[in-house]
């Protein structure tokens, strides 16, 4: 098998591992009444405490109106509030509603504990391989981009 082949299956199974993982999360999130990227949000919130917008898209990897619009639907059902800066009052807080603190955490554990029961059927030294082989991946995708990068501005 040449190396456009090898590209090509990795990417199929990149793909398949990809809707695996969410067919697994996005279950849990149903029982949430939630989407995927919202129960990501609140899982960061509910890790991290406290945020602003563009510390979320960051976090999430997510555009920051992306992030705006996920917020304004969670802020509609009661699940988030924003809040300004006593510090600054540009700056905008998005935090998880008193309420909901509890009920996020606990909700959370349990889908970090199926994750974990799935990666349990693993040894240790087939997690530590794929997650090597996974940065490995990351490594060359991004020497890529950072090549195109330079090759753009020296023209």
């Amino acid at each position: 098998m040449n190396k456009n082949e090898t590209g090509i299956l990795i990417i199929k199974k990149l793909k398949k591992v990809m809707f695996l993982i969410k067919h697994n999360i996005d279950d849990e999130f149903k029982k949430l009444n939630l989407t995927e990227p919202q129960g990501m949000l609140i899982r960061s919130l509910a890790h991290n405490g406290d945020m602003k917008v563009s510390d979320l898209s960051k976090k999430l990897d997510l555009s920051n109106s992306t992030v705006s619009g996920i917020v304004d639907r969670l802020v509609k059902t009661g699940i988030l509030q924003r809040k300004r800066s006593e510090s600054d009052r540009r700056v905008v807080i998005i935090s998880l509603c008193e309420e909901y603190k509890h009920t996020a955490k606990n909700n959370f554990k349990k889908i970090e504990n199926k994750l974990g029961k799935i990666m349990s059927e693993g040894s240790d030294d087939d997690l530590q391989m794929i997650l090597n082989a996974l940065e490995k991946l990351q490594n060359l995708l991004l020497k890529n981009i950072e090549n195109k990068g330079e090759k753009k501005c020296s023209s």
